[in-house]
This record gives structure tokens, C-alpha cells and sequence, in this order.
């Protein structure tokens, strides 16, 4: 149409066509808007390319996700990013492999899942929201509107429909049974008196000073999760993908090879209302305890409980002090008295032990200096061996039999048994913050802490008139939302003030993304499980550890309430490296310069001021180091497809990326753009030719070309598809691709002409070129598609390259050949006499 129209404008003004032509060769655009191929692939071409293709690709996707629900399912997963109003080059990374890897998936005929959302709760958010005089959903909203344009900007393809307003904003809830792993108890924070705020152990690292940070005991809110540990430790082995993460999922569990047991706690024979649970690595030999251990900083000795008096009374600093406090064994039904540690700490994070002299010389000795008697309940027997006496029904078992009947009869009779490690403790929730999530708890005077019925949540945040970021929960001030009725006796109660670590929120967030709208249940166990477990999760390699445990852990928790069927909650791993940049520090003062302030002029870069020299290494990209790099900057100068082709080539996902433009990375994966487009241009221009293409025409030598181009093909289809299914190397996928890509340059022109070979090795190259650099790949497969007399039947598919099929292996290339073609160098050797041999004879 722009065609006729300048022709049309030329004919009317009575210009000469001539003329009209120059003008049609200099306003053409694409060959998929003007229907005319432009020779080479330059930066321009590069910007329309994108440019016409951004909106269509992202169009595509969201219809064709509508219309594949027979298929198989693939749920691939990016960690959701903190919505702080700016992307950085770490996100663009991470979430360039997810959508390469749905490219990938869709095209091999999969129903592909792959969503997006935000860790919009936090102290970060609460904060920045405080600085700037705001409501923190305010500003969360702001940020994440901000965001999702740039994410757009990206050309990534998410489903988008899959976001859940209560992943990003104040409907926050967990319908997960929460009574069931709910306990109160108080808890060590650190109190910060600048703004006399209390900070967990995590949050009190973010501080700058902390040499004025206090301990102070809050009642707090906890999770049992000492019931699923070792299920989590034994899972392990079920997760072949998950490489070095595992050894560090395990080193962070522990060795499950104690547990503890519940005691009650008394004071002059007298109840006080205190249940505590006591570790031992012998829990065989239980019925031979004779003392319960705990620290001088246990909450014991410094919190509201009613024990602190008599503790405290009978504590001697630095020494192994006796007390009148009691504990009666919930299991064995035997007390025993409670004694203050002369140390510091116990092994791992334990505040509380079980002394159990047969199993420990050491604890034998302390029951021996403080006058403790205790029953012998081990007997060695003539080989070596180990029974119990003394020990009720278990008597006479082994040490290894009663290890298993004992734990179980404990966990049968809820007095503990649960094997769990030295090094974990239960999993803190409490944050004395206002944005984050409610925790759906009630506090009666009569009942004690309820769970907030299910058909009550989830509980809403509500709105508060100020913020200082001081002080006790903000929830406090919100009088009408506090006061409430008791679930159970129905008397008047108030909720908890205190919200949720937003760990808690992020470790079941991809159970919700398979049912985002339910607004009955967190979600619908039939369509959870159609989706779980995800296929492929990506991120961080900082979260390797916390996340993924917890995440694991209420996964597993999900399945032991029967709410999914899966125990796991992703089948493989990919956890991708930092991008970092050059830094440039000041080695007197370590201040970090900004590239405007170094002179590099000398042989190495000096202060330009001061001349002073300066250390230069490369760290993790920020603001703060100088070394940040704005993504909307990269996209401009680069466009979308170079800068996702450097980020998967420029090295394997797990390692980390040194952005520095002048390697050949950049310059590299710039040149392989150019030679696709001049192969499609090849091929075109020896299409439009007067000959027509006839394979039956080609020699025997241009047969072997041919022939060595279709094994090139079927072997870069193998080697890719194994990248991208098994080891995400895209890297090296993108190297051999760059393989086919010399091999198809190389062809002869009478081979481009008349051989399906070429053309069939060029569709496969363009399609899987296409989840990596998908703008580019869509108009080279318009080009391509549309070639004059094509010899095969590749190119007759419909719709663009991201809705062709992914190339499969010709089966003729799998197949052993009956015969092998080699090379063989022949020597005759020389008599010792310096002739030839004659006899017939030769050395191969």
C-alpha cells in the first residue's frame, strides 16, 4: 500500500516514476510491513525489526495460552523480584533464561506456565514508604506499575493473568492449617534505640552501628517445624538436578540424629504452666536422664516466664548451678531437676539439653558434682553390644531398635520424637512491622492464642493513620481492626499485631500462581497439582539456602496436610551467577569513583584530582559502588536481542557475568545477528533468480556438501535440545548454532539453489535462534517462509517461528551406518639396507 501510494502521489503531481521509485527505496520498511527484504542487518534495521515485532510477540503469547489446555503442562518459575521501582541487570538476567526456556517449551508443545509477581511486603518497602511521608502500599503500587513496564519493555512474555493480589498488596493471607504449626513463645530480638525498634538477628545485619544494640526478650510467634525435618534432609536424594545446592540444603539442615522431648516444668512440686522441649542425641536412653540443661540466656532467665524468680535465684555465673525448678518427662513420666550451664553455648543453636550420664562421660561427671543420682538404663552385653534395662516396655531392645521404637511411640504420644538436627531452631515469624502480612491469630484471655477460622481469612490489612518505623507494632494503633471475638468461646479477644517474615509469604507463592483468583483457599488441590511441582526454578545463588529450605519445608507441610500430592516443590534448579561490574576504589579513603573522576591516560587508571592510586577489581552492580548499569541504557544502545544473546552467551547461567562491552561477547553475538540476516538474504537472492531450483542437478562432490550440511543440522538439533533441557549451557548452545551458522556461510551457490539441505538447515537454524533473540528470529522466518520455490515442506508451516515446531532429529541420523568411511595413511617401510620393502607387506 505505501508502494502505490507514492506512486499514486507521483502520478498526480505529475512527477516522473523514476522519481517515485527513489522515494519508495527510501521510506521501505520491513519485509513483513512492506513485503520488500532489506540486504544487510544494520542498526537501524535492527531497531525496526524490534520495534514491529515487541508488540506481536507479546500478543501471541497471551493468545496462545488461552487455547492450550490439552497439552502437556511445564511450569517454569523466576524468582519474584522486590518492587523497588527500578530493574537492574540481575533481573533482566534471570528473567531472560525464563522466558527463553518458555520459548523453548511452547514450542516443543507444551502448556507452559510462566509467571510473575512481586515480594511487595518487607521492611524495605515500609521504610522507603516512612523516608518519603507515604503509604507503603502506595508506594508499593507505584513501584510495581513502574516495573511492569519495564519488564514490558523487555519484551518478556509472562502470563500475566496469573498475578494474585495477594502477592502484592494488603489482601496478604495463609489458609495453610496455621494452628497446626502455630506456637507463641518468646523470642531474643535486638533492640535498636535509635528509633526503639526491636530487629531480628537478620534485620540487625542490615545496621550500620550495632555497637549500641541491646537483647530484649518479645513474645513472638513460631512455627513447628522440627516434625518435618528429616523428610526434608532424606528428600534430597530424590533431586538429581539440584547439583551443589543440595550439599548446601543438607549442610544447613544438619545431621537429624537426636530429637527432643517435652517436659513439664515445676516449681515446688507446683505446675508453672510451662512446657519446654529438651534436646538429646540419645533419645533411646531417655528413661536415663537425670537432669534438663539449659543456658544462662535461655528466655527462661530473662523473659516474663514465671520460672525467671527461682532460676535467677539459683544462679552462680560461671558456674554448673542447681536449681528448685523441675521437669517432668512428658514421655517417660519421670522428673528430673533443672540445672543453669556453666557455658555459653551447647553445640549447634541448642539453649536446652537432656543430661543423660550412660550416653556422655561429660554429663555423667556434671550429675556426679552436683549430688545427682539417675537409673542406669544401657547394659553391654558379652560381643560388645548395647540393650536397655530400666526403660519400661523397651527393655531389652537394642540401642539401634529402641532408637526407632522409642522416637516413634514419642511422636505417637505428642511428647516430642521428632528427629531434627542441633543446628535448627523452630522458624521465628514475628516482625514488629506494619507492612507485611497479617498473622491470622486471635489472643482470648480465656482461650489463649486461636487460629483465625478459615472461613474468616484471609485477614485484610488494615489502613493506619501514621508510620514511624519506632516504637511497637503499628497494628496497635488500629483499635477497630485489633478488638475482635474469640473464635471458640466467643468472649472479646484482640488479633495478633505482629506481621509475618516475608519469607513466610515467598516460600508458598507458586502454589498460588496455579490458582491466582481463588477467593476461597489459597488454592484448589486439583489444580495445584495439575501444575506441580515446577519444572525448572530460577534464581539467586544467595537464595540457594533460606528460601529454598523454607520453601521446601511448608511444600512438604502441604503434603501432610493433604492439601497437594507432591512433596517437593521443584523438580530442577537453575541458579544463575551475579552480573557485576568494574569498580574503582580510592585505596587510601575506599571511596568508590564514578568513571568521570579516573583518569585513564597512564598504564593504570589514577584519581583525576589527586593522582592517587586507585584498586580496581569487580563486584556486584550498585549505586553505591559506582559500577551500576541502567538496563534501559543497554537497550537503547544494543537493542532487545543483543543484550538477550550477551546475557546467555556471555557465560554458563550459574557463573557470574564481568560486563565489560569491549569483550567479545558483545561484538560477537553482534556479528552473528548480521550473518543470519545474510543467510535468508542469500538464499533469497539465489531464489529470485532466473533458474529454478532443481536438487537432481548437483554433483557428486555439491551432493557431499549437501549431505555434510544435513549432518551439521541434526547434530546442532541434538546438541542444543540437550542444552536446553539438561543443562541450560545456552551458551554453548548459541556457540554451535554459531557452528551451523559458518557451515550454512560456506556453501557453495549452486548448493544454496537446489538443495532441500541448505534450506531445511537454515529453517532449523531460525527456529531455534528464535527463543533466544525472538525479534530477530521472527523476521528472518517471515523472509524465509516466503521464499520463491521452496524444495521442502518446512516452510509451508503456518503462523511465525515461535509457533513452529522445535526442529527434531532426522531418524536416518540416529541410525548406525553399515558402513564407515575413513581416512587411512599408508607408509612402506625400508629394508635396513635403505630399499623399499617388496614383499607385499606395509605399516598402517
Amino acid at each position: 500500500l505505501r508502494v502505490w501510494r507514492v506512486m499514486l502521489l507521483a502520478v498526480c503531481s505529475r512527477r516522473p516514476l523514476l522519481d517515485a521509485h527513489l522515494i519508495r527505496l527510501s521510506v521501505r520498511g520491513l519485509f513483513s510491513e512492506s513485503g520488500v527484504w532489506e540486504r544487510d542487518y544494520k542498526a537501524e534495521t535492527r531497531r525496526r525489526v524490534e520495534q514491529w515485532w515487541h508488540g506481536r510477540i507479546q500478543e501471541q503469547w497471551q493468545r496462545d495460552a488461552a487455547d492450550q489446555s490439552s497439552r502437556k503442562k511445564f511450569y517454569v518459575l523466576s524468582m519474584f523480584p522486590y518492587p523497588s521501582g527500578r530493574l537492574h541487570m540481575g533481573h533482566v538476567r534471570v528473567y531472560t533464561i525464563s522466558d527463553t526456556i518458555s520459548h523453548f517449551q511452547r514450542m516443543r508443545g507444551h502448556q507452559v506456565l510462566n509467571p510473575m509477581g512481586w515480594d511487595a511486603f518487607g521492611l524495605p518497602a515500609e521504610n522507603a514508604a516512612i523516608e518519603r511521608g507515604l503509604d507503603p502500599e502506595d508506594w508499593t503500587k507505584s513501584n510495581i506499575e513502574s516495573m511492569r513496564k519495564q519488564l514490558d519493555s523487555l519484551g518478556l512474555c509472562f502470563n500475566w493473568d496469573r498475578v494474585s493480589e495477594s502477592l502484592h498488596s494488603t489482601d496478604g493471607g495463609l489458609d495453610l492449617n496455621f494452628g497446626v504449626l502455630y506456637f507463641p513463645d518468646e523470642a531474643i530480638f535486638n533492640r535498636h534505640p535509635a528509633d526503639v525498634r526491636v530487629l531480628s538477628k537478620m534485620l540487625t545485619a542490615n545496621v550500620v552501628d550495632v555497637s549500641s544494640i541491646s537483647i530484649v526478650f518479645v513474645s513472638s510467634c513460631f512455627l513447628f517445624r522440627n516434625s518435618v525435618l528429616q523428610p526434608l534432609l532424606d528428600a534430597l536424594a530424590d533431586l538429581p538436578e539440584w547439583y551443589g545446592v543440595k550439599s548446601m540444603q543438607a549442610n544447613w539442615i544438619g545431621d537429624c540424629s537426636g530429637c527432643f522431648f517435652n517436659h513439664i516444668m515445676k516449681v515446688d512440686g507446683r505446675d508453672s504452666g510451662e512446657v519446654l522441649a529438651a534436646y538429646t542425641g540419645s533419645p533411646e536412653a531417655v528413661f536415663g536422664a537425670a537432669y534438663v540443661s539449659v543456658l544462662p540466656s535461655h528466655r527462661l532467665l530473662h523473659g516474663s516466664s514465671a520460672l525467671k524468680t527461682a532460676l535467677l535465684r539459683a544462679l552462680r555465673p560461671g558456674r554448673d548451678s542447681l536449681t528448685e525448678v523441675t521437669a517432668l518427662n512428658v514421655f517417660t513420666g519421670r522428673e528430673v531437676p533443672v540445672v543453669i550451664s556453666s557455658k555459653k553455648e551447647f553445640d549447634g543453636h541448642l539453649d536446652t539439653v537432656m543430661g543423660i550420664p550412660d550416653s556422655s562421660e561429660e554429663e555423667a561427671e556434671l550429675a556426679q558434682s552436683l549430688g545427682l543420682s539417675w537409673i542406669s538404663v544401657l547394659k553391654t552385653e558379652q560381643d560388645g553390644t548395647q540393650t536397655l534395662i530400666n526403660s519400661d516396655e523397651f527393655t531389652g531392645q537394642s540401642r539401634a531398635e529402641a532408637f526407632n521404637s522409642v522416637t516413634q511411640k514419642a511422636r505417637e504420644r505428642n511428647a516430642g520424637g521428632y528427629l531434627t538436627s542441633a543446628k535448627l531452631r523452630d522458624w521465628l515469624i514475628s516482625r514488629q512491622r506494619y507492612w507485611g502480612t497479617p498473622i491470622p491469630i486471635v489472643h482470648c484471655s480465656a482461650c489463649g492464642p486461636v487460629p483465625v477460622p478459615v472461613e474468616e481469612l484471609p485477614v485484610t490489612l488494615p489502613k493506619v493513620s501514621s508510620l514511624s518505623g519506632k516504637g511497637a507494632s503499628p497494628l496497635k494503633t488500629a483499635q477497630d481492626w485489633l478488638r475482635c471475638q474469640c473464635p471458640r468461646c466467643k468472649g472479646p479477644a484482640e488479633r495478633e499485631t505482629d506481621t509475618m517474615d516475608t519469607f513466610v509469604d515467598s516460600s508458598w507463592y507458586y502454589f498460588r500462581y496455579t490458582d491466582p483468583q481463588n477467593p476461597l483457599r489459597p488454592f484448589e488441590h486439583s489444580r495445584a497439582d495439575h501444575w506441580m511441582p515446577v519444572d525448572v526454578y530460577i534464581g539467586g545463588k544467595e537464595h540457594a539456602v533460606m528460601h529454598l529450605y523454607y520453601a521446601r519445608f511448608l511444600s512438604h507441610f502441604c503434603r501432610d496436610q493433604g492439601m497437594v500430592s507432591h512433596r517437593e516443590p521443584f523438580r530442577k534448579l537453575l541458579v544463575q551467577g551475579l552480573i557485576k561490574g568494574q569498580t574503582f576504589r580510592v585505596a587510601e579513603t575506599g571511596q568508590y569513583l564514578t568513571k568521570e573522576d579516573i583518569d585513564f591516560s597512564g598504564p593504570e587508571p589514577i584519581q583525576r584530582d589527586s593522582g592517587s592510586r586507585l584498586q580496581v577489581t569487580w563486584e556486584k552492580m550498585s549505586k553505591s559502588k559506582q559500577n551500576g548499569l541502567d538496563p534501559q541504557e543497554v537497550l537503547q544502545q544494543y537493542g532487545l536481542d543483543t543484550m538477550r544473546l550477551y546475557l546467555l552467551y556471555a557465560a554458563p547461567p550459574e557463573q557470574d557475568i564481568l560486563w565489560d562491552v569491549k569483550t567479545d561477547a558483545i561484538p560477537g553475538v553482534l556479528r552473528w545477528q548480521a550473518r543470519l540476516w545474510g543467510l535468508i538474504t542469500k538464499l533469497r537472492a539465489a531464489r529470485e533468480g532466473p533458474e529454478t531450483p532443481n536438487p537432481s542437478v548437483l554433483n557428486k562432490r555439491e551432493r557431499s556438501e549437501a549431505r555434510k550440511i544435513w549432518e551439521n543440522k541434526n547434530y546442532a538439533i541434538t546438541q542444543v535440545t540437550g542444552h536446553f533441557t539438561e543443562d541450560f549451557l545456552f551458551n554453548a548452545a548459541i556457540s554451535r548454532l554459531m557452528g551451523l551458522t559458518n557451515t550454512l556461510s560456506q556453501a557453495s551457490s549452486r548448493v544454496v539453489l537446489h538443495s532441500v539441505e541448505f534450506e531445511e538447515a537454515l529453517a532449523s537454524l531460525c527456529v531455534m535462534a528464535a527463543p533466544m533473540c525472538p525479534h530477530l528470529a521472527s523476521e528472518l522466518w517471515a523472509g524465509l517462509s516466503q521464499v520463491r520455490n521452496p524444495l521442502g515442506s518446512v516452510l509451508l508451516g503456518k503462523g511465525s517461528v515461535l509457533q513452529q515446531p522445535w526442529p527434531s532429529v532426522d531418524p536416518e541420523y540416529l541410525q548406525t551406518p553399515d558402513t564407515l568411511q575413513l581416512s587411512v595413511r599408508a607408509a612402506i617401510p625400508e629394508s635396513t639396507d635403505g630399499n623399499k620393502m617388496t614383499n607385499g607387506k606395509c605399516w598402517l
